[in-house]
């Protein structure tokens, strides 16, 4: 009997100690959502937090009507002056919060679907093609978690945003672009010739505004609606193309019509794109640093905000794109020997050889049968290459180029260990750091001053002996020296920057990634506000498309038949001219 009461006394203590849990759960998730519901608006009144989030947002000239979010912040503010202040509005601001928050801090690259096509290229090509991005370190849900602990967002939307790359200079010219845009933009200068000083054109006017606006045009005497290309505008021009990678000349060529047929639009794309590119850069910013940007193909050395040297780069091919990373500098490498790699055996050298195996001889290019310093050197008339042509098999021997002026890696190599088997060296191809556009390498970075970046690192490294080094390098002798103080290395892709004497600067997308990541930036909203249709609309649209394809397939038919070729006449001297040219260029601040 004691024992039936006893159990039936657990039962009802389990029971009721039940009925306590629920009860609890239930006043917690009562007590979760009201702090939610809190969040925002309380009391029908607007909290601190939402004042907080809100008057950031009207601070930050870079929202604008070409972000997602940007109407749901119009219609957050429209509700608010009509005191609509209910549980609707504080979820728009949740959302808000959310949309903005996730901007400052990841902003609208699609990293995956980016990914992917990287994976494609790598398909595609024999060898690693590479962009490394690096997940910010900030999560929009726990920063709130924390806001509505302190209740208030404090300094963690300036805190947020990155501080290396000169981000916030970036930033400032993106807003300066959107205002421009705000006033009406620039008008488009339809030119259809080349332009010198002293040409008369009705493009002028619209080029010398563009000019002006974007701040390359200042104290000129000409009138802004003067047709006459003038002295004081042949200035801004140089200014103009040199801050867009073109030649430092005062021509308007093909090149600079194409821009100056650009909307402001356009560079407002690029300015965010690059500034989200930014957002997935390595945070950590070392005191002494080295900086490659491949569109730029420049180098720069840092110690902390100050620039110790700059230096013209050649980087990879479009089709050998130099991999895109971050890693530490830990080696020079004095009259260094060129192992080559297989790829280029392959693809540029075998073909010589089957028709003479000695071809490279004269280039100091030697076959080994191995990497090592015991390996023996071999007879390249013994091996069939035709064996190896056009196909996969592995060679089972190395080429590989020894220490001289000839060498393909010059006479000093620095590096930085990495997966890629990149690295930067000298060359002896001096001519192609003459060119604009300066993509030639199978990957690796040909660097212009290879004895300035000696001189720059041995400030910071007290074991290398300039000196000891520049005679050395008189000699085929090799040697490697290890840095003390190892120097991290950034390889980035910037096509819009700001530069250390506050140039905004915009760069041809030689690898394709700009076009890429646009397809699916922000969800390829970003650019075009979401609109909804009928379906009617919609029908005729596409109707209307297919009556346009169908006219222009017959009016094609029609040219075609009535074909008149026009040869272009070419004069020797303006070619001259020209590659002349190519070897004068002036570039701003260096």
């Amino acid at each position: 009997m004691k024992s039936i009461i006893f159990k039936s006394l657990i039962t009802i203590s389990i029971f009721s100690s039940c009925v306590i849990g629920e009860e609890i759960n239930k006043e917690n998730q009562l007590q979760k959502s009201k702090s939610l519901s809190n969040t925002w608006v309380d009391n029908g009144k607007l909290t601190t937090l939402s004042k907080e989030l809100l008057d950031r947002i009207k601070k930050d000239k870079s929202v604008a009507e070409d972000l997602p979010f940007y109407g749901l912040y119009i219609g957050i503010k429209k509700d608010i002056k009509k005191k609509k202040i209910s549980p609707t509005l504080n979820k728009k601001l949740d959302k808000l919060y959310y949309a903005y928050m996730n901007y400052l801090i990841e902003g609208g690259i699609d990293w995956k679907s980016f990914d992917k096509y990287i994976e494609t290229l790598r398909k595609k090509y024999d060898y690693t093609v590479a962009y490394e991005h690096y997940k910010p370190p900030y999560s929009a849900k726990k920063i709130l978690n924390s806001a509505k602990f302190n209740g208030t967002f404090g300094d963690i939307f300036d805190n947020v945003e990155p501080r290396r790359f000169k981000y916030h200079k970036l930033k400032k010219s993106l807003v300066k672009f959107i205002d421009i845009k705000h006033s009406g933009g620039w008008k488009l200068a339809k030119v259809n010739r080349t332009l010198k000083v002293g040409s008369v054109d009705d493009a002028i006017p619209i080029i010398r505004k563009r000019l002006k606006l974007e701040g390359d045009l200042n104290n000129c005497s000409e009138p802004m609606n003067s047709t006459v290309y003038d002295n004081c505008m042949a200035k801004a021009i140089k200014r103009f193309k040199l801050r867009h990678g073109y030649k430092g000349n005062s021509v308007i060529d093909r090149a600079t019509r194409v821009e100056f047929r650009r909307p402001v639009s356009y560079y407002i794309k690029k300015m965010r794109l690059n500034l989200d590119r930014i957002k997935w850069s390595k945070r950590d910013e070392a005191r002494v640093r080295i900086e490659l940007n491949i569109p730029a193909f420049r180098l720069y050395v840092y110690e902390g905000k100050d620039l110790v040297t700059t230096m013209r780069v050649v980087t990879g091919k479009p089709d050998h794109p130099t991999p895109v990373f971050s890693d530490v500098m830990t080696t020079i490498v004095v009259n260094p020997y060129w192992r080559i790699p297989e790829s280029i055996v392959k693809k540029e050298m075998i073909k010589h050889l089957i028709k003479n195996p000695h071809y490279y001889d004269k280039q100091h290019k030697y076959l080994y049968d191995g990497w090592g310093p015991e390996a023996k050197r071999v007879d390249p008339a013994k091996v069939n290459w035709k064996k190896y042509a056009n196909n996969k098999k592995h060679i089972p021997y190395h080429f590989m180029q020894e220490p001289s002026y000839k060498n393909a890696l010059g006479k000093i190599k620095f590096l930085f260990p990495n997966k890629y088997s990149v690295y930067i060296h000298d060359t002896p191809s001096k001519r192609l750091f003459f060119r604009e556009v300066r993509a030639f390498s199978h990957g690796c970075m040909r660097i212009q001053k290879p004895r300035e970046l000696l001189q720059a690192l041995s400030l910071f490294n007290s074991n290398i002996d300039v000196d000891a080094i520049m005679k050395r390098l008189k000699t085929n002798k090799n040697k490697q020296i290890g840095l003390r103080r190892r120097i991290p290395v950034d390889i980035t892709y910037f096509t819009s920057f700001v530069d250390d004497y506050g140039n905004l600067h915009f760069r041809r997308d030689i690898y394709g990634y700009d076009r890429a990541q646009l397809k699916n930036y922000y969800a390829s909203s970003i650019f075009k506000s979401p609109k909804v249709k009928d379906k009617k609309e919609k029908v005729n649209k596409k109707s209307s498309k297919s009556a346009l394809k169908n006219k222009e397939k017959t009016k094609a038919k029609k040219s075609n038949s009535k074909k008149v070729v026009v040869k272009k006449k070419s004069n020797k001297k303006e070619v001259a001219k020209l590659k002349k040219a190519a070897y004068e260029v002036i570039e701003i601040g260096y």
